[in-house]
């Protein structure tokens, strides 16, 4: 055989072979880079949020980052992050903050703000947003997702006002306000199919105070679950209907008995965020 066909034929091989050792080197190195920065499993953040996993490796860095929990007083002392500073959304202001320690000084800080299930700190984002503050950030999920991931970094106990507070004394709550009731905080489906569509719930929500009842954007816990109110303003004695919905086959589920929750923020002063859960078993396959 010809010496230049047979080093001609040698060469393609050759070339062959580098081309497919890049290639297999460039879609190891995507799928590891995918790897790398695929490490949040549920759906994606908006801007003003952070996960989680991120805070705590904030605050495992040692990160000068101040913590704000705006949820009530009864809620901070069942669990909260260590070191959180406490300021229920309802009372935020200029002046609360200042009262705090987060004035005029702290308005280009790190701030991260979090509430229960993320509703009430994107109110309190917004409001901060407002006042000038230009570094903040809210927990998304809050607590919720938390607890359900274990991360680390959570107490329980009495809230200690930081000294630069003017005084200890709790706001007075008015009587004069709207009062959310709801009928029951959980309804079981039981074993449902997979495959037989949605399943959903009806909820009374009930006014029982003396102002009109305002009821906010409602979320739920994982998106697999939607929730919608036949009256978001519900007048004193008056009553609206909250239907839950489920689809057991949104995406994959835990197996065994689990539940999902929706949460309700209002305007009463004491239940600034209600919530409600429903609980299901899916048969897998069926």
């Amino acid at each position: 055989m010809n010496t230049k066909l047979i080093a001609g034929v040698f060469a393609i091989f050759l070339l062959a072979g580098l081309t497919w050792h890049v290639t297999a080197g460039q879609d190891e190195l995507a799928e590891a880079t995918h790897v790398e920065t695929e490490h949040h499993d549920d759906d994606s953040a908006a801007s003003h949020e952070i996960y989680p996993g991120d805070l705590v490796t904030k605050i495992k860095n040692n990160e000068d980052v101040i913590l704000l929990d705006v949820r009530t007083l009864e809620e901070y002392e069942e669990i909260h992050l260590e070191n959180a500073l406490l300021l229920p959304v309802q009372e935020l202001s200029q002046q609360t903050l200042t009262e705090i320690g987060l004035g005029e000084s702290a308005k280009d800080k790190e701030i991260v703000l979090y509430c229960r299930s993320g509703n009430r700190s994107q109110t309190a984002y917004n409001i901060m947003e407002s006042l000038g503050y230009t570094n903040i950030k809210s927990v998304a999920g809050g607590m919720i997702h938390w607890e359900e991931d274990e991360y680390p970094f959570t107490e329980s106990g009495k809230y200690r006002e930081p000294e630069s507070s003017s005084n200890g004394d709790s706001p007075i709550v008015s009587t004069d306000a709207p009062k959310i009731v709801i009928d029951r905080d959980l309804h079981d489906f039981g074993v449902i199919p997979q495959f037989d569509g949605t399943v959903e719930t009806n909820f009374i929500v009930t006014n029982s105070g003396t102002q009109t009842l305002e009821v906010g954007q409602i979320t739920t816990s994982c998106s697999c679950t939607s929730a919608i109110i036949s009256n978001p303003s519900i007048e004193p004695g008056e009553e609206a209907v909250l239907t839950v919905v489920f689809d057991p086959d949104f995406h994959e589920e835990p197996f065994d008995v689990f539940k999902r929750t929706v949460f309700i923020p209002t305007n009463d002063p004491h239940t600034p965020e209600a919530e409600v859960s429903v609980q299901v078993d899916i048969a897998e396959g069926e």
